[in-house]
């Protein structure tokens, strides 16, 4: 059984185009601190997320688990 996709073609195709700088980051043991950072603030600029709903928060135990 395969993992579930959790983003789109666009956000995939976006995420791919920056795999060599993440194994560049990932070679030098830096990718925690410089790379996803970075990717993560460029993602969620493009892609921002609608608030998290109390019936998530509640379901999940927790706002960080609900985002």
């Amino acid at each position: 059984m395969t993992c579930q996709k959790w983003t789109t073609d666009e956000q995939e195709a976006w995420l791919e185009q920056r795999k060599p700088v993440f194994i560049k980051a990932k070679q030098r043991k830096t990718a925690a601190r410089d790379f996803f950072p970075t990717v993560t603030k460029e993602f969620n600029e493009k892609w921002s997320m609608s608030p998290v709903m109390q019936q998530e928060i509640d379901e999940a135990g927790s706002i960080e688990l609900a985002t």
